[in-house]
């Protein structure tokens, strides 16, 4: 019997200029691995980043990177995000939503602006221990506690 998997993120810290605020609205985290092989994961959410710039996504998988534009018009995340007029606002077409054939494997999650590649998160398919046994706190000793 296959034990039951999970989705889990590593998200990286990004401190990009060009990148204003980002959200990945799917998938979420816990996502039980029922598929099989062939399926496909769907992803949508929303980048904002600097309008003199270009923007797209991209997700890696055993090597192979497929790419992604910001074709979805979110004018609710450039009004709450930015506190401006949506109408003709360069960034309306800031969402995205797509599938990829990540079920089973690991992958990592991006975006490309201004030609420059940005790591966002990397998921990989856990068991609940596994996922467990990372996100359990590591002890520390007494010294390591007081070490000034």
């Amino acid at each position: 019997m296959k034990s039951s998997q999970q989705l889990h993120f590593v998200r990286h810290k990004i401190d990009v200029s060009s990148v204003l605020a980002w959200h990945l609205d799917g998938p979420r985290p816990g996502v039980e691995n029922t598929a099989d092989d062939g399926a496909m994961l769907k992803f949508h959410g929303w980048l904002l980043y600097e309008p003199i710039y270009r923007a797209t996504i991209w997700v890696e998988e055993e090597g192979r990177r497929h790419n992604f534009e910001l074709n979805i018009e979110r004018p609710n995340v450039v009004e709450q995000k930015l506190g401006v007029s949506a109408d003709k606002h360069p960034l309306r077409r800031c969402g995205f939503q797509f599938e990829v054939p990540v079920f089973n494997k690991p992958f990592i999650f991006g975006f490309r602006v201004n030609g420059q590649l940005i790591k966002v998160l990397e998921g990989r398919w856990l068991t609940p221990q596994q996922i467990a046994e990372i996100e359990r706190p590591r002890k520390t000793s007494v010294w390591q506690r007081f070490k000034p």
